[in-house]
């Protein structure tokens, strides 16, 4: 077979469409599959070699879900780099331009909110395996605001697409958020207050903490407030910036619990078995290795009404 007659072949038009222009749009095909099998196949790699054992399956799952989204990718960047050079009309080539700029940028955006979720997603196990429960509620949180950023960025690009002034729009924006932010300054203290606590970790969730007049159990830190379980199993909506502004008592951040009871002894006693009695308890603290040693008190305290009171005042590990 002659080149001619290859060439002549490869120029005739099918529905419209010249068979090389086929050809070109397999060729772009057949990258797309080969780049996913290449990428798929290095990140595989780098999952076994770079990562311990007991995180293989762990980090299999989260490639899984992103196949999808990177395929999506993929195809949307060959499509937008490949399809200009198949020469096809002005008019297809400027929709498959847009079509593939939106593509790319969903790809890229579901690529970055699958990215979070398995940033977020390791954390949360290696926070599982911590004391502190403010990590687990970090978390979330800070997924959240990672989604909040890729989608930000996902939005701008598409303005960019739109042909939107950018540098207008994020002026203007400028100007709205200062009148925003006179309008919500309350607000904005109380994310910021969140930050705070989030960085400084006076509390974490499950302490017993008191408040000027409020008392209770940290049940959930979020960036605008903190919620706070009474021992009346009410729940108390604390604001941050509150939480930031007054002096909080963390009763669960104590080495010791201090202890304190009477014992109560009958009148009739032999003071020999008063003092008996008192040497046996304080010798229960000194041998008990969760109680404090150095200091407590265990003595005759007191005449009741109808017994001697013995004072036990020790503080519990």
């Amino acid at each position: 077979m002659s080149p001619n007659l290859v060439f002549n072949w490869l120029n005739e038009s099918v529905i419209g469409i010249e068979i090389w222009q086929f050809v070109g749009l397999g060729v772009m095909a057949l990258i797309i599959v080969v780049a996913r099998f290449a990428i798929i196949f290095a990140l595989n790699q780098a999952i076994r070699r770079r990562t311990a054992p007991e995180r293989h399956e762990f980090w299999q799952f989260e490639l899984k879900r992103m196949q999808r989204p990177l395929l999506l990718l993929l195809g949307a960047v060959t499509l937008a780099i490949g399809f200009p050079v198949l020469d096809f009309d002005p008019d297809v080539e400027n929709v498959v331009e847009i079509f593939a700029n939106f593509a790319s940028t969903f790809a890229g955006v579901l690529v970055g909110f699958r990215l979070v979720d398995a940033a977020a997603d390791y954390r949360r196990e290696m926070a599982a395996e911590t004391d502190s429960k403010l990590d687990d509620q970090l978390v979330p949180l800070a997924r959240t605001a990672g989604k909040i950023f890729v989608g930000a960025i996902g939005a701008v690009f598409i303005l960019q697409n739109l042909d939107v002034n950018i540098t207008s729009l994020i002026a203007g924006l400028g100007l709205g958020g200062l009148a925003v932010a006179l309008a919500a300054q309350d607000t904005l203290k109380n994310l910021l207050g969140g930050a705070t606590i989030l960085a400084d970790k006076p509390f974490q969730v499950g302490d017993w903490v008191i408040l000027d007049d409020i008392e209770g159990t940290v049940e959930q830190v979020g960036f605008r407030s903190t919620r706070i379980r009474t021992f009346a199993d009410s729940l108390i909506t604390v604001p941050n910036a509150r939480m930031t502004d007054t002096a909080v008592n963390n009763m669960g951040q104590r080495t010791w619990r201090r202890y304190y009871t009477t014992v109560g002894i009958a009148y009739h006693t032999d003071p020999d078995r008063i003092q008996a009695f008192v040497e046996g308890i304080r010798a229960t603290v000194r041998s008990n290795p969760n109680m404090r040693h150095d200091y407590y008190i265990v003595e005759l305290h007191s005449f009741g009404d109808s017994a001697l009171n013995i004072m036990v005042y020790t503080f519990i590990g």
